[in-house]
């Protein structure tokens, strides 16, 4: 007989009147700003009444978990569809518990282009199982809808055919970050940020600059925190098609080539942890490419050991999930990235200070091209080809209750970022538009998504070479 799997409560639907939502927040309150100009499109926070107004909340381990998907874009992988973004927050509002209890206490719906994203705070009385079915069926419906309203691509991220207890190795980039556990000051900043058409690899950017070089955070140098100590750095091994071909299959040997990427996907990872500073240098040299990525981050204990966890990245590349058509998948990863931050971690600021410089990163529009990433206000579209953008949003957390109490958005319009947006935007055109079709503006042809245009092309190509006796200065080489 097979394991049951914990699941939500699929049966008796939540009413509304179970939940504080943040919109509502200043309601019989004296009015402070006569007029305000709108400057990001800050999402509605629902919080558990129950929980979150307790007034004494049980000290437990709490998580913020993030779950991200492409079901359907407006126009192409332009934008999220508000309705379909509505279908999806209705449908956990609705079937929001396990047990009794809510498996968030409080979260958020946003997006980041065309990928709609939950972030919430649970605890650990929720089994992994239980919110990541919620999060399937939720993405479910929102893909229904946007089959009805003709979105583009419905359910792109949806890889497997129905829930099989996680979602790793569906398709949504799905993240988990352990709060810490105290009694007293209850108060946790919490770093989350989105990127769409791009890589894990885009994080390697904040993970090697806020974390390893005082250019970008001063606290490495100054700070009385654990800060002073570095950080430890675990660096993964993403790409599984390239360990298969140095394990010796041979690359055109496409059923071993595959049965080897299988057989490594479900070992674990390959990883390798480094220390910064003293392995500053080997940590920028393997973070160069979209291959290595900084999955986690842990502060350093006074003997030299792993601490907490402070920041995690979804890393995970899609094109080496197997699918029904093989390990054919040709979405770029969209990653998510959740960070604590302040005290012993860099604060907000100094997390997104290495995008200053707007670094070209694997994306963009078809997956084929490295371009400069956009820093965005949160629910933002795509622009210019596609992208490749990132947004990011700070929480306020309360530990003890578990609620969001407030947002910030880092990237907001009518700050320093609008400067680095119109930077941005001229280096974008000037390089795209400079190399076209041609390197460094595309990726190398192993790394081109949605190539089979390509690859007929190449084919055909082929085909008509001939060889010919080497000329040379002009004139052509005697006959033997």
């Amino acid at each position: 007989m097979g394991t049951t799997i914990p699941t939500y409560d699929k049966t008796a639907k939540i009413p509304m009147s179970e939940y504080h939502e943040s919109r509502t927040n200043l309601e019989g309150m004296p009015v402070t700003t006569l007029e305000k100009i709108p400057v990001t499109n800050m999402p509605n926070i629902f919080s558990y009444k129950s929980y979150v107004f307790v007034k004494h909340p049980e000290l437990v381990r709490r998580f913020v978990k993030a779950t991200k998907a492409d079901i359907g874009g407006v126009g192409g992988h332009v934008v999220a569809a508000e309705e379909v973004k509505a279908v999806v927050t209705k449908f956990i509002l609705e079937h929001n518990r396990y047990n009794g209890e809510p498996i968030f206490t409080s979260f958020i719906v946003t997006h980041t282009g065309d990928d709609i994203a939950v972030t919430g705070i649970m605890s650990e009385n929720i089994p992994i199982e239980a919110v990541d079915g919620l999060m399937w069926d939720a993405f479910m419906e929102g893909t229904a809808k946007a089959r009805e309203l003709g979105l583009y691509g419905p359910g792109q991220d949806l890889l497997a055919d129905s829930f099989t207890g996680n979602l790793k190795g569906l398709g949504p980039a799905s993240v988990m970050l352990p709060l810490p556990v105290r009694k007293e000051n209850p108060s946790q900043t919490v770093f989350v940020s989105f990127a769409d058409k791009t890589e894990p690899f885009a994080f390697n950017y904040y993970a090697t600059g806020a974390y390893a070089n005082p250019r970008f955070n001063t606290g490495l140098l100054i700070a009385a925190s654990k800060m002073k100590r570095g950080f430890i750095f675990e660096v993964v091994d993403l790409d599984t098609r390239a360990q298969a071909i140095e394990s010796g299959i041979h690359p055109n040997d496409t059923k071993a080539l595959e049965a080897k990427m299988e057989e490594l996907g479900t070992a674990g990872e390959r990883v390798i942890t480094l220390r910064s500073p003293e392995d500053l240098f080997d940590l920028e040299a393997l973070t160069k490419s979209s291959r290595y990525v900084v999955a986690r981050i842990y502060s350093r204990t006074e003997n030299d050991e792993k601490g907490e966890l402070g920041y995690i990245v979804s890393a995970e590349r899609l094109h080496n999930i197997k699918t029904a058509k093989g390990f054919v998948y040709g979405g770029k990863d969209d990653p998510i990235l959740l960070a604590l931050a302040q005290s012993d971690w860099p604060a907000p600021g100094e997390i997104t200070s290495p995008f200053v410089n707007v670094p070209i990163v694997p994306g963009d529009c078809r997956g084929s091209h490295g371009l400069h990433i956009f820093p965005v206000p949160i629910n933002s579209q795509t622009s210019f080809w596609s992208g490749p953008i990132i947004s990011a949003v700070t929480l306020s957390v309360n530990l003890h209750t578990g609620r969001i109490g407030a947002i910030a958005d880092q990237f907001a319009l009518g700050t320093p970022w609008d400067w680095v947006r119109q930077q941005a935007a001229a280096s974008m055109v000037q390089f795209r538009t400079a190399h076209g079709t041609r390197q460094p503006a595309t990726l190398h042809e192993d790394e081109l998504e949605y190539q089979e245009g390509w690859k007929e092309r190449k084919r055909r190509l082929e085909k008509a070479f001939e060889f010919r006796p080497v000329h040379t200065d002009g004139v052509p080489s005697p006959k033997p």
